[in-house]
């Protein structure tokens, strides 16, 4: 599904917006691969033990019931790497070369990190290193007087609202009080 025009590749536009709803959806599916596959080896073992179920189960050897479980994984697999090609085909953000969306991508995988196990202190500690936070806060910033450049008071206010937010983020996450004299004076 190869993008014919400019207008798909425009948010708000019904191919862009069905593109990307086709995106979330297969990054949905994909996320239920694994607990998927795993719920019919699963299934598939317990019938095979228990010696109910269809006569091609129930009559299996260790070795068959052991290449079903290979051929469920190879299944799982594949489906994986064709929903990721398909995503890459499909997704109109990862080709417009916006950043934003690689960093929202990052933190997503962050996120799964987190909810997988991962250290958080290492998290913190790697969020803290990495200046995302007064980055963004800078960025929200600019972009706030560009807004008041353009004379768009009511989007500078809010970007502004938004960047007094990121202050107090930056400080809690323990980046200090440097940091916001150095955004109070206007640079790095």
């Amino acid at each position: 599904m190869a993008h014919t025009s400019a207008e798909a590749d425009q948010p708000g536009t019904s191919a862009g917006t069905a593109c990307r709803l086709a995106v979330r959806a297969l990054k949905r599916a994909r996320q239920l691969t694994d607990p998927a596959a795993g719920a019919t080896i699963l299934v598939m073992v317990g019938l095979w033990f228990t010696h109910t179920g269809p006569a091609w189960l129930t009559t299996a050897t260790d070795w068959t019931v052991l290449l079903y479980a290979v051929a469920i994984l190879g299944i799982k697999t594949t489906a994986d790497a064709v929903a990721e090609y398909v995503i890459d085909l499909v997704d109109p953000d990862r080709w417009d070369g916006d950043i934003t969306y690689e960093i929202a991508e990052g933190l997503a995988h962050l996120r799964a990190d987190i909810d997988s196990g991962a250290d958080i202190d290492d998290v913190l500690d790697s969020l803290r290193a990495s200046n995302l936070v007064p980055e963004l806060l800078f960025t929200l910033r600019n972009l706030a007087g560009e807004y008041a450049a353009r004379g768009d008071e009511n989007e500078n206010q809010r970007l502004l609202a938004a960047v007094l937010h990121l202050r107090n983020a930056d400080e809690n996450i323990g980046y200090g009080h440097d940091q916001i004299a150095a955004l109070e004076g206007g640079g790095k």
